[in-house]
């Protein structure tokens, strides 16, 4: 999942490659509030992942967010 989330991240969302690394916080990423609206948009129009933002906001660090889409990735 952490790959998906870092195509997400640098393809939809305009983070740089070289920032994107699992240990990271969306601060280091450059993701505000309303970045992190769109990354749960974009999880649930791709993936059919349903996670709010202020999971999102919660999460620690990218490989949290990317455990988390795992958690609530759909069955099938």
């Amino acid at each position: 999942m952490y790959d998906v989330l870092k195509d997400i991240l640098v393809g939809d969302l305009h983070v740089r490659e070289e920032d994107v690394m699992p240990t990271a916080t969306r601060e280091e990423v450059g993701l505000d509030s309303l970045a992190v609206v769109e990354l749960a948009a974009a999880l649930n129009d791709r993936l059919g992942i349903e996670v709010e933002d202020y999971e999102l906001l919660d999460a620690g660090t990218l490989a949290d967010v990317a455990r988390l889409m795992a958690e609530r990735r759909p069955e099938g």
